[in-house]
């Protein structure tokens, strides 16, 4: 698992943080990295999930369709850090195709689900809570 270099800017200290979370994951059981920004591995369950880590600040519609155009095997996209997000459109087309989009706050819930595309945090009250941004 080294540590090349990728056309997304995604800094050496995004990567690491996020491969640790991942492969200190209970419900990871193997766990792969290639391409620098690709993490493959498969959970208890035995489903597999391929996922790009991004430093992403605002994730729109068009780097969504960019991620699937280069990585086609996507099937969920970590943006980054709590202060990153997505917007509408961009969530709306992952939930589409079943693609998980999330950023550091919500990727380790979203692990444990079986359709992990669909987990969201809630409030207090039991809505849902997400970190939708504009462009």
């Amino acid at each position: 698992m080294s540590n090349g270099s990728n056309s997304w800017g995604v800094s050496y200290s995004r990567i690491a943080w996020l491969e640790s979370a991942i492969q200190s994951h209970e419900n990871v059981v193997r766990y792969y990295r290639h391409d620098d920004i690709i993490m493959e591995f498969d959970r208890k369950d035995g489903s597999s999930i391929t996922l790009i880590c991004l430093d992403e600040y605002t994730l729109g519609e068009a780097m969504v369709y960019r991620i699937l155009q280069e990585f086609p095997e996507v099937n969920f996209i970590s943006v980054g850090g709590n202060w990153n997000g997505y917007t509408r459109e961009a969530k709306q087309l992952c939930l589409s195709k079943n693609i998980g989009l999330y950023n550091s706050g919500e990727l380790t819930g979203a692990l444990w689900k079986n359709e992990f595309w669909k987990y969201h945090q809630r409030d207090d009250k039991g809505n849902p809570v997400y970190p939708y941004k504009t462009l």
